[in-house]
């Protein structure tokens, strides 16, 4: 299945590799959410653009600054800190460094798999663990599946858009997915439907319209 994923997505994905997907190399959530700020960290002593990027879209006190003020900022260990916190949904480092809890391997499996466009492996695994079509993220945002679809607000290296999505939100709904459920972002909750129409990713993959009939049907 072609998915549609923008160049900051890919880079990402490249510089973080496994890290991202090796959720089971950790015994908790704060263990591999400090792996990846420590490998963010790398990134900005190697100026990394897409690293940086992905800076600029989370940290609170670096919110759309371009590559050249970011380098110019001095950022510190502790910004790449703040920026995996505010990117996971938390407001400070401090909360991640509280979670001592395992990830729910097969929520994130889900995720993943949605991500890619792997239908076979949503029915699946929807049909193997129950209601699990309506678990929250463990992360501060407390994302749903119907979240994660809209590429709005969550993790960027996970805002990608697999062509058959709007057949996988479909299917999602089907199977009982709460439309009204709410994540907590930009300073407030919204339902997936709310986040939608200014995301621009689906447009830029040329489903938008098809996804948005999904969430009003």
């Amino acid at each position: 299945m072609k998915v549609y994923k923008p160049k900051t997505v890919n880079e990402l994905e490249l510089f973080y590799g496994d890290l991202l997907f090796k959720i089971e190399d950790y015994k908790s959530i704060s263990d591999h959410l400090g792996e990846l700020s420590t490998k963010m960290w790398e990134g900005v002593q190697a100026k990394n653009e897409a690293v940086l990027k992905e800076i600029s879209n989370y940290h609170w006190k670096h919110l759309g600054k371009p590559a050249t003020l970011l380098l110019a900022a001095n950022l510190t260990e502790e910004d790449c800190r703040q920026s995996i916190a505010n990117e996971y949904g938390f407001r400070r480092w401090t909360e991640v460094a509280h979670i001592a809890s395992p990830y729910n391997s097969v929520f994130e499996a889900l995720v993943n798999a949605m991500l890619e466009g792997n239908f076979d492996t949503v029915k699946r695994l929807i049909s193997e663990n129950g209601n699990i079509v309506n678990c929250k993220s463990p992360y501060g945002h407390k994302a749903t599946l119907l979240h994660y679809a809209v590429s709005n607000g969550v993790e960027l290296w996970r805002q990608k858009v697999p062509l058959n999505l709007p057949e996988i939100v479909a299917y999602l709904i089907e199977q009982g997915a709460n439309r009204k459920a709410k994540m907590k972002v930009y300073g407030g909750e919204y339902m997936a439907a709310e986040l939608l129409p200014s995301s621009a990713h689906p447009v830029d993959a040329g489903i938008s319209k098809e996804l948005r009939k999904q969430f009003e049907s």
